[in-house]
């Protein structure tokens, strides 16, 4: 009987999916003690998406209470990058904003500002296209203190160059 428990528990553990962490390379920025971000803006340039894999490219904010992040994401999942922002991971019924695909090289620009109400506007852009998307977050309750850009991969190895 122990022998059949061990070789069912064999074979299961070879049929169940292979659990994979992230793996991150990021930098970050903080404004000084007690003042936070009012907006952050920039450029990014899509590297060549070498095939579909969870790769993820990102500026974002941070709170103070380390709840989620308000990011614009390159994202590699489907084998063309697409790019687009939203708020992550801490509540889900905040939808995802609207976005657009990316040719491998290309540059895209992001611009995240608080407004008077303290929502967040976001608005990417793709100079080369003329692609656009402008969206708007509620996120006047949170004070950003932790300016990010992530590289986060879950599977693939950085084969970036």
């Amino acid at each position: 009987m122990w022998s059949i428990k061990t070789s069912c528990l064999s074979l299961l553990a070879l049929l169940l999916p292979t659990a994979r962490a992230a793996t991150w390379y990021f930098v970050t920025f903080n404004p000084p003690s007690g003042e936070y971000f009012t907006s952050l803006s920039g450029n990014l340039v899509a590297p060549t998406l070498p095939r579909a894999a969870t790769y993820y490219l990102w500026p974002g904010l941070q709170p103070t209470d380390n709840s989620g992040v308000y990011q614009n994401v390159l994202d590699g999942r489907s084998g063309t990058w697409w790019f687009g922002s939203g708020w992550c991971c801490s509540n889900p019924s905040l939808p995802w904003g609207g976005g657009f695909n990316v040719a491998n090289g290309a540059t895209v620009s992001f611009a995240n500002v608080k407004q008077a109400d303290g929502s967040w506007t976001s608005t990417v852009k793709n100079p080369s296209t003329g692609g656009s998307a402008t969206n708007n977050f509620p996120l006047g309750s949170k004070n950003f203190n932790d300016g990010v850009f992530a590289i986060e991969l879950n599977g693939p190895s950085w084969d970036f160059g």
